[in-house]
């Protein structure tokens, strides 16, 4: 796809006397941060939250799988009809907790990898704008998202957000509003 998007591009640049002009990059966002010694702690991090998680999960699974195999050793002909529905009511409830347990354990670990890796994908996506800056590309794309090249820069003299707002009879907005 890379290659594919690099080869329009390139017609279009032959083809066209102002895009000629242009300057345009291409990177691997999932590369820098693969490369990086902070990723390495962010693993490690995760690597550890993730034992305590399945920690937590074995012993949850451990006691339910103990109270399931009681339940099915229980006679239901000479077990009071009370004692056998609390007792399936407890594995009932043991069952739901686990599976809600383990719900919220994903989204924890979700929610953990997003915020340690925040800062380091603060600090690439920084550094691309600074070093397409530097080059002086017009335009700047990420290779690493599923075959489909995403814009991580463009200068600002490309935004024409405002000039559409006011084509269509609206209000210009603020740059910080723009983001």
């Amino acid at each position: 796809m890379k290659h594919l998007l690099l080869a329009v591009l390139g017609l279009w640049l032959g083809t066209h006397p102002l895009a000629a002009q242009m300057k345009i990059g291409y990177t691997n966002p999932e590369a820098i941060l693969a490369a990086l010694p902070d990723a390495k702690k962010v693993e490690a991090e995760l690597k550890a939250y993730q034992t305590q998680i399945e920690t937590e999960l074995k012993k949850k699974n451990d006691e339910l799988r103990t109270k399931m195999e009681a339940f099915q050793k229980i006679d239901q002909v000479n077990t009071p009809v009370a004692v056998y529905q609390a007792k399936a009511k407890e594995l009932q409830t043991l069952r739901t907790g686990y599976e809600e347990f383990l719900g919220k354990a994903e989204e924890d670990m979700q929610a953990k990898q997003a915020s340690l890796l925040a800062p380091i994908s603060e600090k690439i996506e920084k550094a691309i704008t600074e070093v397409a800056k530097a080059e002086g590309f017009d335009y700047v794309f990420n290779t690493s998202a599923g075959g489909t090249p995403i814009l991580l820069f463009a200068k600002d003299t490309q935004e024409i957000t405002n000039k559409v707002i006011v084509k269509l009879g609206g209000t210009p907005i603020t740059q910080s509003a723009m983001k």
